[in-house]
């Protein structure tokens, strides 16, 4: 048994499928099944069996995995350890984010985190929506990921990094635009786009708005530049939507405080898995970011 065989069967049991990892792996398809197999012979145990195209663990390839991937991690970890002693804390972070934080927060943070442990370790951004982001997260598609808080997640950690203020988007030209004090219930009987409902923050947003007497409009948008670009457009709209540099290129909006609603409306948090492998560059990723102060006014 030979570290290429170990590092074979992992990526084997988690592509299930030969072709596939081979290709992963630049390495021919006769080398891999050969490899393998011989990897059963030397433990006298069947690791894969085949599904239609696709194969997958047995029994004993399940139980073999998780110890086969705990000494791989184990090892990996200590490499990355030892590149960070002689300065060269390096990899990769592939993270996925929000949409609302991509435009301001995220690009200082990792510039700031660049600057503190240089450009050795790449950093990979994938964006998307809560729910589907903690889904890949949980499958290991990512490392790390923005979201909102999502109850029920006990394999997860969620670190609260910022809040977001939640205003009313006007044109210009509407009458909210000049009201000094901006009540929810002066919404009541207009056309408000907001966040889907089946978001974590549409929900928060439709339980607001259903507490004061307000109907959501039938069209809804994922992102604030969407939602700008529909208020903007579509004469006497107006949205609900989180403060980002989003809405900035929309010149005839205008963004109104509500005053019942906190500025701390809503919480992004960084999300991980918690008992998962982390290698030192992610590490240092979830340390710098806890501890990273930033200025949503800069």
């Amino acid at each position: 048994m030979n570290l290429s065989q170990l590092y074979y069967f992992r990526k084997l049991a988690e592509v299930k499928h030969y072709t596939h990892a081979a290709e992963e792996l630049f390495i021919s398809q006769p080398t891999l099944s050969n490899s393998i197999s011989q990897l059963e012979k030397e433990l006298g145990i069947p690791l894969f069996k085949r599904e239609g195209r696709t194969i997958k663990l047995t029994r004993y390839g399940a139980e073999f995995y998780e110890y086969a991937t705990e000494a791989l991690n184990a090892l990996e970890k200590g490499i990355a350890l030892a590149k960070e002693h002689a300065g060269s804390p390096t990899g990769s972070i592939d993270i996925g984010a929000i949409y609302t934080i991509q435009s301001d927060y995220l690009p200082a943070l990792i510039k700031g985190y660049r600057e503190t442990f240089g450009r050795s370790a790449q950093v990979n951004v994938f964006q998307g929506l809560t729910l589907p982001l903690i889904e890949d997260l949980e499958n290991d598609r990512y490392e790390l990921a923005f979201t909102a808080y999502v109850p029920d997640k006990a394999n997860l950690t969620f670190i609260p990094v910022l809040t977001q203020q939640l205003v009313a988007v006007v044109h210009r030209s509407d009458k909210l635009a000049w009201s000094k004090n901006l009540k929810l219930e002066d919404l009541r009987g207009r056309e408000v786009i907001t966040y889907p409902p089946n978001t974590p923050i549409g929900a928060e947003v439709a339980q607001l708005m259903k507490t004061h007497g307000i109907t959501p409009y039938h069209t809804s948008a994922n992102d604030e530049i969407t939602l700008g670009s529909m208020v903007d457009s579509t004469a006497g709209t107006v949205g609900l939507a989180l403060n980002t540099i989003g809405l900035s290129p929309f010149r005839e909006l205008i963004t109104k405080k509500l005053i019942q609603v906190d500025d701390d409306f809503h919480t992004v948090c960084l999300t991980f898995k918690t008992a998962s492998y982390k290698t030192r560059a992610v590490e240092n990723f979830i340390e710098f970011t806890r501890s990273f102060e930033w200025d949503s006014k800069r």
